[in-house]
């Protein structure tokens, strides 16, 4: 084992960090919508998935190599976009952008983060993938693609997910105010924290750095409206054509989850899609990620590139996604748990912990390669 022993899984890391950071941060990043079943389904539906092991052969060696868009990336697992991530930990952002370039897996930037692009693309020069909310207004899109385009970014990931702001319940009781803004409440939550309370006041307030351009991002109560305004209420087709023609790498569209909608995104000159209800936190009534991939048919599949997020915690579960049809995988709290709980070395950590848990379920089941598992390992329904 290449990581602390003390912190063996995710679910470890989560523990930790909910000692280490204030709560109201800490129900950001867990928090569903609603009554957050799709929250919960997420897991218990990965939970439900079987593998029947193949015995009798050698299975000292395993390549755990994941194929992407003519990227060979060292594992299957990548990191999800987290909106106001140095929240979490401060330059947690900056710490994962570093350990997913030395891990050789991709790092997702969201549009959200609270660290520049610019820097995330440098730190991270040949992993780092840019997730895009679509800005209501076309020069602020034109700009922000045309940014992303000139640092350097792999990948662009279109959210198409978020036609509206969630109401998230934790985040209304806990009185949190996007963008962040110190209040009583969230003193008192924080002084019993103080390591993060000293780096937060070490690093600055998070901020959406990468919409300042774009509004007076200076004053909270300009801001607050500018945010209200800044996104498109639904990705149309139109918006995809345009941004196809504007972007030249490799086009993921995040967020759809049925069929046509899939088929209709490779028309438009999507390369992937990321089968994804955005982690439980727009609709509680939409199907779990491992629901609606295990639903879509065969051809898509040959079409272009479909990976997974949302609920994964374990390389138990990368290997249950690949078996039905994900490419790769993301997750986002995993990887922020993980900085919340081991601070800078909290992103290798994660990824060996990762790292070993796919190796010994590929191990485990006897499949020599992680590319070539597929669904003749799924046990029963």
């Amino acid at each position: 084992m290449k990581y602390n022993p003390a912190l063996p899984s995710v679910a470890d890391m989560a523990a930790r960090a909910r000692q280490r950071v204030p709560k109201f941060a800490m129900d950001y990043l867990e928090g569903g919508i609603g009554g957050e079943y799709c929250l919960r389904r997420n897991r218990t539906d990965l939970d439900a998935v079987q593998l029947w092991p193949r015995y009798l052969r050698d299975m000292a060696r395993v390549d755990t190599s994941c194929a992407l868009f003519g990227h060979s990336y060292d594992l299957g697992i990548g990191i999800s976009p987290v909106g106001l991530g140095n929240m979490m930990w401060p330059n947690a952002e900056a710490h994962l952008a570093r350990a997913a370039q030395q891990a050789n897996i991709p790092y997702i930037l969201s549009t959200m983060s609270t660290t520049r692009l610019e820097h995330i693309a440098e730190l991270a020069p040949a992993v780092a993938w840019f997730q895009l909310y679509v800005p209501r207004e076309r020069r602020v899109m034109l700009d922000l693609v045309k940014r992303v385009s000139a640092s350097g970014f792999k990948a662009l990931v279109v959210t198409v997910d978020l036609p509206a702001g969630a109401k998230r319940d934790r985040e209304l009781k806990n009185g949190l105010i996007l963008p962040f803004r110190i209040t009583p409440r969230l003193i008192l939550q924080a002084l019993p924290r103080p390591v993060w309370t000293g780096l937060t006041l070490k690093y600055g307030m998070p901020r959406f750095v990468n919409l300042s351009d774009y509004g007076d991002a200076g004053d909270i109560k300009h801001l607050r409206e500018f945010l209200t305004k800044f996104f498109a209420p639904g990705v149309t087709d139109e918006h995809l054509r345009e941004i196809r023609k504007l972007w030249q790498g490799p086009l993921i569209i995040k967020g759809v989850q049925r069929a046509g909608e899939i088929e209709t995104c490779h028309a438009l000159g999507a390369d992937g899609v990321i089968i994804s209800n955005h982690a439980g936190r727009q609709l509680d009534a939409a199907p779990s990620s491992t629901s609606a991939l295990r639903a879509l048919p065969a051809f898509l599949h040959q079409k272009l590139t479909i990976m997974l997020d949302s609920g994964v915690r374990c390389g138990l579960d990368v290997v249950r996604a690949k078996a039905l049809g994900a490419a790769a995988v993301f997750s986002g709290r995993s990887f922020m748990y993980a900085m919340a709980a081991a601070g800078q070395d909290g992103g290798r950590q994660v990824i060996e912990i990762f790292r070993d848990e796919i190796t010994r379920t590929l191990q485990q089941v006897g499949c020599p390669e992680f590319q070539g598992m597929n669904a003749s390992w799924l046990g029963p329904d």
